[in-house]
Formats: C-alpha cells, structure tokens, sequence
C-alpha cells in the first residue's frame, strides 16, 4: 500500500512519496530536502534590521557617493587643470586612468573579499581611495595625477563591488532591491557633482585641487560608521591585524625571514595567486583590454605613428581582443584543470584553500548562461551610452555655447535628476511586482529613444528641446542599473556547492560590466569626436589642418566665435556623430532583451505566502504521520 504525499516546491521540499508496508515490520518514510546544499552554503545568512541596518547602509551609500562623485567632479574642470599643467593632450587620461583601472579591478575586488572578508575588503579600498585621493589633491606635474587617478580607481572599484556584495546580503531577498536602489541612487547623486567641480575650479586658480581634497572628509566618516556598526565573521577586525603586524614586527622577524630563504614560501604565494585570485585571467583580461583601448585612444590619427593603418595600431586592436578572449577561455575551461594539476603536484606538501573559496574570476556562467550573458552585457551597453553621455553633453553646451565648467555642469543636472529619481523608481516597481525583464526592455528601449533625441541636439536647439532630450538620455540607465544585477543573480543556484562563489563573482562581473562600459563609452565617444573634427577640418579648413583637437578646442576657448560660427557648426556635427554610435549602441540592447530571463525576484507578498504554504504542509504531513503510526 502506498500513500503519496505531494510536498511544496521551490524553497520548499521536494515531491517526495511516503511507502508504507503494511505486511512488513517496519515503516519506510522517505523525505529529502530540496534546498540541501554544501555545508559551506547551509549556514543561516545574519540579516540586519533597525538603527544597525541605517548606519551599514548609510556608510555604504557614503562611499559609492565618494566614488561617483570622484569619476564626475573632474568633468568641468579638465579643462583647468590641463591649462595649469600645459598638458592638453594628456587631459583625457584623467578621465581614462580613472575608468581603466577601476574597470580591471572589479572583479579582482570580489576575490579579494572573500580571502581577506568582506568587512576589511571594504577598509582596504577605503583607506587606499583616500590615499589616492591625497596625491591627486597634491599633484606638481599631470603625470603625478595621473598615477593618483589609478590608485584612486583600482581601490575605488574595490569600494563599488564588494558595496554591492555586503548591500546584497544585508537583508533577505525580497528586501534586496530598494537597498541596492539606494546605493545606486548615491551613485547618481554623486554624479551631479560636476556643479561643484565647476564652481570649486572658478572660485580660484587652484580650486580643482579641492575636487580632491573633499574625498578625505567623506571617506573618514565612511569609515568610522561601517568599522564601528558591521561584524563579518570572517573579516578580522582592524584592531587585531594591527596588534599582529606590530608583534610580527616585534616578535617573529626570524621566522619571516626564515620563510623567505625557503622555496616553498614561494610555491605556496605563486598557487594561491593562481588559485585564489586567478591571476592568469586577471593578467589576460587586462592586458588585452588596455592594449585595445590604447589603439581605440590614439588612432584618431592625432598622434604620429597611431594611425588605424599603422603597424603598432593594428598589432594592438588584434592583441587586445586575442588575450581578452584568451582570458575567458582561460577560466571556462582550463582553471579547474590547472588546479587539478597543482592539487596533484603539491597537495601533499601544501595546504590548498578549500574548494568552496576558490573559483573563476569570471566563471563560466556569465558566458555560456545565455540569460546571464544577456543581462550583463544589456548593462555594459547602457553604461556605454552613459559614458558617451557623460563626457559630451558637457561638452556640448561649453564647446557651442561657450559656457563655463559650472554653466555646463547645470544644463547637465536634468540627466543626472532623471536617472537617481527612476533608479529608485525602478528599485520600488521590483520590491512591489519582483519583475525584472520588463524593465530591462523598458531601460532599452527608453535608452535608444533618449540617444536618438541628443542627435538632434545643435547650435540652434532651443532651451525646451536642452533640457527635455537631456532629461530623457539619462532614463534608460535609472531602468537598468539593479534589474540586471538581480536578473543574473536570480539565475544561480543555492544547491549548488559553488553557489557562494558564483554569487560573488557574478555580482562583482556586473558590476565590472558597468565600469567597462563607462570606460568603452569615453574612451570611443573621445575617438569619434576627435577623429569627426580631425575629417572636418581637413576637408572644409585645410589651412588648420596642422593644428590637433585639443588645441583648436583650447583656442576656441579662449576666443570663441559664435555659436552659429563654422567652426561651431563643425564640432556640433562631431558631438551628433558620438550620440549616432550611442543610438546604434542602443538599438543592439534591445536585441539582447529577447535572450534576457523572465525570472523575477520574490517579493515580500510572495514570501509570507510561501511560509504561509509551508506553515500548512508541515502541520498536514504530522497529522499524516500520527494517522500513519496509529
């Protein structure tokens, strides 16, 4: 005889069937758990609530707004700062050091939290920031910016990715998504801070250098908050690791400097380079993607011998792509069998890490999951025409308008309003519906109209149509920014014994997503403005053929001609051509919204009704075991 009893699905337990043998002397009840997972994952995740919740929170907000408002400020001030250091054809690495290095650090940031925790990976990034920060601030030459600017974006993008990480797993899934949409409406306020960089660079010659300066304040407060209120388990506190750096220094020194006479000091350092931090993808990735973006750079045909048909260019744009994708390939198909090989070499001498912390930077889902792959690729493009955005709307009304740094910032603030006020909109749309897929499309698609407005932008738009196409560019990016998170995080599985890894590296991937994408953005929008100008020129003012981008900018600066001017009908006609690869950008978003996933996040509606469910099957399957037993 036999009874079936039909358990609750998903979250839940499996169907699972009771067998009752009656003409036996035993019963046979057979159950299994469908959310059964490594020991690893099977731990109760520690939830905040209360005043503990706002201080986290607020300290996390903090510091993506120092981020943010880091990546803008500098916007309206370039200018100035390249006319102080006489460096004009350098002034676009100060954006592009930034964006490069924290692009590359992304995903590096998210290992990088899983060996040293959360709690200190947060401190680290911050205290480095601030480091960086200081030497921008006190930069004699632009190169010493410019190294100030790479320290400052390789521990800022440490700040974004593990921000989103701890802001994932403050609370339960269906409280996830208003979190995440206040750390990204801290990153869109900190956005409009090019208003400030324009009015700190015109308050006195040496105004941009507080730019800099305003991080250290913010950044200490950052700190102070999140160090004193956030306990991670597996973080030591800043404390301890002072007291034991001082009593290495005091006590140990013989055995530290025994360890680095012996080779097997080295040997462990080299597998756990390999192994934890997978520096063989880091080191492909980054190197192809530098080395493209380099040849994107100079091939405007601006600088000699960096022209597209010239040899160094041309080894560049096929190198990068080649060690990018070999990168890639790297992690999807050969780590697991490099540390297969390491394992069997050196496990009887080494300890190795444990397999539940080690993985991929970047795993083979965010590539061969086609929802994944769609979902964060939809974000790089949106971050794309962000970035295109960023650079060139400001450019627009100081370059044809003849605005100053904070005239233009202002006439940039609708953008800016428009995507902080929707990223919150879109965060309280999926705390209340759990959709995600409809406002990914709806991102796209709002996207492409918002770019294919700023090409109608000239010298002869009125302050309606500034202001109406400038607001609606920056919509698309406030739908996107956390719905394709959730959407690639939705895709995981928690039975899955990678399933910790695979969250961290996934949530730190879309983050690096985003950077790339705003890096790609300035780095081709830079390219095809200088290389529409450098075409203009030549064919409609030979005679100025000699003179370089930049220093025809800096001249029209400082004696403008008019709006309606050739020279200005020109450089408008340059900055539509940036917001024609926008749109074209934006149309291929949209493409990609067909392959994106329908699953949704669980709402707190649908998670009271779930322990509602399991409330009555729990209670039915007693009853049924009591009546079995009697």
């Amino acid at each position: 005889m036999n009874i079936k009893n039909e358990m609750a699905s998903d979250s839940s337990f499996e169907a699972s069937e009771k067998t009752v043998d009656l003409n036996g002397d035993a019963i046979s009840l057979a159950m299994t758990k469908s959310n059964s997972v490594d020991e690893s994952n099977n731990k109760e995740p520690v939830y905040y609530s209360g005043w503990k919740l706002a201080i986290i929170q607020f300290s996390l907000n903090l510091s993506i707004f120092v981020i943010a408002m880091d990546t803008s400020i500098v916007s309206a001030p370039l200018e100035t700062i390249s006319e102080h250091f006489q460096k004009y054809s350098l002034s676009s690495w100060i954006l592009s050091a930034y964006s490069l290095s924290a692009a590359m650090g992304c995903t590096l940031w998210s290992r990088v939290s899983v060996k040293l925790g959360k709690k200190m990976s947060i401190i680290v990034a911050l205290l480095g920031f601030e480091l960086g920060s200081l030497i921008t601030a006190l930069s004699t030459s632009m190169y010493m910016l410019i190294v100030g600017r790479v320290i400052q974006g390789s521990f800022g993008s440490g700040l974004i990715a593990v921000s989103f990480i701890i802001s994932s797993t403050l609370v339960p899934e269906e409280k996830r998504a208003f979190l995440l949409s206040l750390l990204s409406i801290s990153f869109s306020v900190g956005s409009v801070t090019p208003i400030l960089g324009g009015a700190l660079s015109e308050a006195y010659s040496g105004g941009w250098r507080l730019c800099f300066y305003i991080n250290l304040p913010i950044g200490i407060i950052a700190f102070l908050l999140f160090n004193t209120v956030y306990e991670d388990p597996d973080s030591n506190s800043l404390f301890d690791v002072t007291k034991k750096v001082f009593k290495v220094h005091k006590y140990e020194y013989r055995k530290i400097f025994n360890a680095l006479k012996s080779k097997k000091t080295y040997v462990r350092l080299l597998i756990e380079c390999i192994i934890s931090f997978d520096l063989i993808n880091f080191i492909l990735v980054t190197t192809g993607f530098i080395l493209f973006l380099l040849a994107i750079t100079f091939a405007g045909g601006f600088e000699a011998n960096w022209h597209w048909y010239d040899a160094n260019c041309i080894v560049f744009l096929v190198l990068g792509p080649i060690l990018l994708l070999s990168g890639v390939f790297y992690d999807c198909y050969l780590y697991f069998k490099v540390v297969d090989f390491l394992k069997a070499k050196y496990g009887n001498t080494i300890d190795f890490p444990s397999d539940s912390i080690i993985g991929p930077l970047m795993t083979e889902k965010l590539f061969l999951n086609s929802k994944v792959f769609a979902a964060n690729f939809i974000a790089c493009l949106t971050a794309i025409t962000t970035g295109c955005q960023s650079v060139y709307v400001i450019q627009y009304f100081q370059l044809l308008f003849n605005y100053s740094p904070l005239d233009a910032s202002v006439n940039f603030l609708p953008s800016m309003l428009s995507t902080s006020s929707f990223v919150f909109f879109s965060g309280i749309i999926i705390s209340k519906t759990g959709y995600l897929r409809p406002l990914l499309i709806l991102g796209a698609c709002l996207t492409l109209l918002g770019n294919g407005l700023l090409t109608i932008l000239s010298d002869t738009s009125n302050e309606a149509e500034k202001l109406i196409f400038v607001f609606l560019g920056g919509i698309g990016f406030g739908f996107s920014a956390q719905s394709s998170m959730l959407s690639t995080q939705r895709q995981l599985d928690p039975k899955d014994p990678r399933y910790k890894m695979d969250f961290v590296s996934i949530t730190g991937c879309n983050a690096f997503a985003k950077q790339v994408g705003m890096c790609i953005g300035s780095v081709f929008a830079t390219m095809i403005f200088n290389t529409s100008v450098i075409n203009k020129i030549r064919s409609d003012f030979p005679e100025y053929s000699y003179l370089k981008p930049d220093s025809l900018i800096a001249f029209r600066r400082h004696n403008f001609d008019g709006r309606h001017s050739p020279f200005s009908k020109m450089l408008s006609k340059s900055i539509q051509n940036v917001f024609y690869f926008a749109t074209g950008v934006s149309v291929l978003s949209i493409f990609l919204c067909f392959f994106v996933s329908r699953k949704g996040i669980m709402t707190k509606k649908a998670m009271l009704k779930l322990k509602e469910q399991k409330a009555n099957d729990t209670e039915l399957g007693f009853v049924e075991d009591k009546e079995l037993a009697e």
